[in-house]
């Protein structure tokens, strides 16, 4: 037995959280049953038999230059040469499987226990947000918006009987382009309206003396759902339609059971943020991507 000291404290929080944080068992589990799927994603760095990091490496089809990888490092072992050995493997498995460029994706608030991308060649490509509505116990009262929005003729109204309807789509392919985009993380618009994932039963229009000036339409996704289309006709913008017609649609899949509507998007685009913040999204820190030649 002897005291605990400073050196000390990394094991000491894996072994608090062992007893602490039921995430940190299953995310042990979830490792164990990744390495044995897939061998060739992941890489330990040891010094003197003792790990200093772990290096993550996939091959995704929807980037198909790039190699993704993560570097989690010991905070002993973040100024030696640990990091730049796990970026060297992962470079070299990268050049073999035909990707030369390197992708890693890091929150902002996560940046200060990473290693120094941009010493080690990396380039900030864009930044996003997550988060969404947790819509057990989300609440939104947007019915002085609704109300002046029927003061000028503007009726909502559920998207699901105009989903053939040429003026729908009409809509779409005019505004599909405005799309403020950060591939592949958030892809563009796609160029029609796709059915296969599209989650009609939740999803609501705004029409004003017959024209359909505004669409809202949320997808499946593996966070029960996510908000992949709220457009509106330029000449009508700036009036709070799109905040009214995300409000229907997060009552609508509330009312239906599911937990989430997720919103994430580019952190360029100020006016999409404004309409979650003004109906109390959940909005995380930024996500930054970087990029380098492998």
């Amino acid at each position: 037995m002897r005291p605990a000291t400073a050196a000390d404290a990394p094991f000491a929080a894996l072994l608090h959280n062992g007893t602490q944080e039921p995430h940190y068992h299953r995310t042990g589990a979830q490792f164990a049953a990744a390495f044995a799927r897939n061998p060739g994603g992941y890489v330990l760095a040891e010094t003197g038999g003792q790990p200093g990091g772990l290096g993550t490496f996939r091959l995704p089809d929807f980037h198909p230059t790039h190699a993704w990888l993560g570097l989690h490092l010991h905070p002993d072992h973040r100024a030696d040469g640990t990091t730049a050995a796990l970026l060297a493997h992962l470079a070299a498995q990268a050049r073999a499987a035909g990707r030369f460029r390197l992708w890693t994706s890091v929150r902002e608030d996560y940046l200060p226990t990473w290693p120094d991308l941009p010493a080690l060649g990396f380039r900030e490509v864009h930044r996003t947000f997550g988060g969404g509505f947790h819509l057990k116990g989300w609440s939104a009262d947007p019915a002085r918006l609704e109300a002046d929005l029927a003061a000028r003729a503007y009726t909502l109204e559920p998207a699901a009987p105009y989903r053939d309807d040429p003026r729908l789509h009409a809509l779409y392919t005019l505004t599909r382009g405005d799309k403020i985009s950060a591939p592949p993380t958030i892809p563009p618009a796609a160029e029609t309206l796709i059915d296969e994932d599209a989650l009609w039963d939740a999803a609501f229009l705004a029409r004003q003396a017959g024209e359909v000036v505004g669409l809202a339409l949320p997808e499946r996704s593996r966070l029960n759902a996510w908000n992949a289309v709220l457009v509106v006709h330029p000449d009508h913008r700036r009036q709070g339609i799109a905040t009214a017609l995300l409000a229907r649609v997060a009552r609508q899949l509330q009312a239906q059971g599911l937990g989430f509507l997720n919103v994430a998007g580019s952190g360029r685009d100020t006016a999409y943020l404004g309409v979650l913040r003004r109906l109390g999204a959940n909005i995380e820190p930024d996500w930054l991507a970087w990029e380098r030649e492998a």
